[in-house]
């Protein structure tokens, strides 16, 4: 497991008054390796920091945490070093625009100097929590404050209850600065909004045909389009959890009835368990639900023969009641979430060969090349199978992600927001189409304010806590997924699992690929399970 990183800095310039530097990151080194924890985190420490060494070491090392140990200026900076060793001051915006530019996976500052809390407040703009001194602190206070804030810390406490038992030991041992340390919080403006003119829609379930504020997936869609028109087609749609297959795919049989194709569509997440027990059952409701959707008077068990298998009564079925000469219109099936067979091994293996018969038949049977399927799915089966028995690896495959940042400002514009405005959403939740619909439905119909959404995102009572503890439920199930999804919360750097572990997490739409592994996909995810898994 990846370590959390906590970057210890100090400078103490010749010409300023001595500091107990050493001391304190030896009090806080001590507090990591007495911890329970201690295997979590990792201290790195640089001293005599220049302003030349700043953008290197935070490049290099990717720190959670930043602790700085030296002298403030106040308004005017910190105090770091030159190349003689002598002060040289680093000005307090320019440090905030260091840390707004790398502040990615930055979850806390601590600015153990005098008079720090304005180069803390300017670093809060972009850094989750900042703590700072609000007056000249002596090192006894210094260093027992920064005992406490790390003890608590390398124990899995927050950063709040950190702080408050970091000025706690201060009192503990009776120096009178327990109020000059000051935690701030990553603060964002309350905004006006502009009204909407037109009806904003709830961001639940598929958008809607003719929404205005369906966001089109190019050139995804033009391919779905292109496929469905084509004789004995395949087409498989993947994506994660809430990515807008169904979006896409209400798209789909729309453009296929457009050419005069019939079409049905099957959730099996609505077929019921009983229907999962055995083929012959399971097969009898596919064909009965397609039958009644097509309007086939005739019961599938009217003439299911035990005999033949049910494979081969499925085949009849069709044959005789959906491609029958009577109509020459082709037939389209949808079949959504579809992994739900993956947790049947027997059915999975049978239904898949079946349908990636069906498709091999229609390259030369007239009446099965009427037949075109649409499979929908989060992940693909690990179930070892003959490579000719599968649907996975014919046909046309479509995979979706997450929206582009001119998409999510697309939305965002249809909603009344201009991209500024956005900008906190974006940095929290990317592009994933459900929670940018979500957040942007919520701002616009005045319900929640930026700042609310913002300050509760990460937690089961904000905006997002159905949708967090959702995924949180279904990994808790699995101890080794937990604690992969541990790590990478906990890590800056991607990190390689195995295919099925990966299938797994991106089937839930947890992280993101990358050429050299896997990451946790955006920075709501990676606050919240921390919080909930730990460190």
């Amino acid at each position: 497991m990846d370590k959390k990183k906590v970057l210890l800095l100090s400078a103490n310039p010749a010409n300023t008054d001595r500091l107990r530097v050493e001391a304190e990151f030896r009090e806080i080194e001590e507090c990591c390796q007495k911890s329970s924890l201690r295997d979590r985190f990792a201290i790195v420490t640089k001293g005599a920091v220049r302003i030349d060494d700043l953008q290197p070491i935070l490049l290099q090392e990717v720190p959670r945490v930043v602790h700085f140990s030296g002298h403030g200026a106040a308004a005017n900076g910190l105090v770091l070093e030159d190349d003689a060793g002598n002060w040289q001051l680093a000005p307090t915006e320019a440090l905030a625009d260091l840390f707004r530019i790398l502040q990615n996976g930055i979850d806390c500052v601590v600015l153990n100097a005098c008079f720090s809390q304005v180069q803390a407040e300017a670093i809060a703009r972009y850094v989750p929590y900042v703590l700072g001194m609000n007056q000249v602190i002596g090192d006894m206070a210094a260093i027992e404050f920064a005992k406490g804030f790390y003890g608590a810390l390398f124990e899995g406490k927050s950063v709040k209850d950190a702080f408050e038992l970091g000025k706690n030991l201060i009192a503990l041992k009776n120096i009178p600065e327990t109020l000059t340390p000051v935690l701030l919080e990553r603060r964002y403006e309350s905004q006006v909004l502009p009204k909407v003119n037109i009806a904003i829609e709830e961001p639940e379930g598929a958008v809607r045909i003719g929404s205005e504020f369906y966001i089109p997936r190019s050139p995804q869609q033009e391919q779905c389009f292109n496929a469905i028109a084509m004789p004995h087609a395949l087409l498989r749609l993947k994506s994660p959890d809430r990515m807008g297959k169904s979006s896409l795919l209400v798209r789909v049989l729309e453009e296929a009835r457009r050419l005069d194709s019939r079409t049905t569509w099957l959730d099996l997440q609505k077929c019921d368990r009983k229907f999962f027990e055995n083929m012959d059952r399971f097969l009898q409701w596919f064909c009965a639900v397609i039958g009644r959707d097509l309007g086939v008077k005739a019961k599938p068990t009217d003439d299911w023969d035990e005999m033949f298998g049910a494979n081969s009564n499925c085949e009849e079925f069709f044959e005789r009641y959906l491609l029958n000469d009577d109509d020459d219109r082709p037939l389209v099936i949808a079949i959504e979430n579809l992994d739900r067979i993956f947790l049947h091994e027997a059915i999975e293996v049978d239904f898949c060969g079946l349908l990636r018969g069906w498709h091999e038949q229609g390259k030369h049977d007239k009446r099965w090349g009427k037949l075109r399927l649409v499979l929908a799915y989060s992940m693909e089966s690990f179930t070892t199978k003959d490579i000719n028995q599968s649907p996975f690896n014919v046909g046309t495959p479509i995979d979706l992600d997450e929206f582009t940042i001119a998409q999510v400002q697309e939305l965002a514009a249809m909603h009344g927001f201009s991209p500024t405005q956005i900008e906190p959403i974006s940095e929290l939740i990317g592009g994933h189409p459900y929670l940018v619909r979500l957040a942007f439905y919520n701002l616009a119909s005045g319900t929640n304010s930026l700042e609310q959404i913002i300050q509760t995102a990460a937690t089961e009572v904000g905006l997002f806590g159905k949708h967090l503890t959702t995924r949180l439920a279904k990994v808790e199930k699995d101890a080794h997924l937990t604690e992969v999804l541990r790590s990478l919360a906990n890590s800056p750097q991607p990190i390689r699992f195995d295919l099925a572990t990966t299938a797994k997490l991106d089937g839930m739409g947890l992280i993101l690929r990358t050429e050299t592994g896997v990451k946790i996909r955006n920075e709501l995810y990676r606050r919240y399970f921390q919080n909930r898994l730990g460190v």
